[in-house]
């Protein structure tokens, strides 16, 4: 690990640093590294507190504004609003490229699955603009969204949602229904308390659920057609 953000001399420094650390703010950083071990970008204030059982989104906001006073967690220099681990290395120009995560489904709810067809978008394929640590992609299974061109098989690239208050109706979501714990990708809009998933095929239905009940995997941006 790389700790030379903190000082010249990093072993006693890290060791020094986390004996000011609560068990707390400790237990936030190992679900940190656990994540970033398996994801290509930061997790939201929201995950933390799911994660780890915060009763509120401020409580996970505050131990990471601790990890970040502590030289543990940093802004990434080369994007805004973008958080890293000190010790996990941002991507590089020649990076594999976006993950793909799994699959989801254009059609009913059905939970994400593993898809090991292929593992990353390859870097050629989009703009350097969209290299970041917050995308990710997944395989569409199904044509509910077939009117706006997203076709099954197709791979679509995803945000995760900064703010999931500030979505705008219209947008195209990978949406996950939190009691049910499944996924699918339709076209949001909130009105008051509920959410309804519309898709982009008459030969489906929408789905209507409570938003507490709902959230944001990712915003769709674009996506990868004929990727084998």
């Amino acid at each position: 690990m790389n700790y030379s953000t903190i000082c010249d001399n990093p072993l006693p420094a890290i060791a020094q640093v986390m004996t000011t650390l609560s068990c707390k703010t400790k237990e936030v950083l190992e679900w940190l590294r656990d994540f970033q071990a398996d994801h290509a970008y930061f997790p939201t204030f929201r995950d933390v507190q799911r994660a780890v059982g915060f009763k509120s989104v401020n409580s996970a906001r505050y131990h990471i504004c601790k990890l970040k006073a502590a030289g543990l967690v940093i802004s990434d220099p080369n994007k805004a609003r973008t958080l890293r681990l000190a010790d996990v290395e941002p991507l590089k120009s020649d990076f594999l490229g976006i993950p793909i995560c799994g699959a989801i489904a254009a059609g009913s709810l059905v939970e994400f699955f593993p898809d090991h067809e292929i593992s990353h978008i390859p870097p050629d394929l989009f703009s350097p603009k969209s290299r970041g640590l917050e995308r990710f992609a997944l395989r569409v299974r199904g044509d509910s969204m077939m009117d706006v061109h997203i076709l099954d098989n197709d791979v679509v690239v995803l945000e995760k949602p900064f703010d999931v208050k500030a979505i705008k109706n219209g947008a195209i979501v990978a949406a996950r229904v939190k009691q049910e714990n499944r996924a699918t990708l339709k076209r949001w809009r909130r009105v008051d308390d509920q959410v309804f998933l519309t898709p982009e095929n008459a030969n489906y239905s929408t789905i209507q659920v409570a938003a507490q009940n709902v959230s944001v995997e990712g915003i769709y941006v674009g996506l990868v057609r004929d990727l084998v």
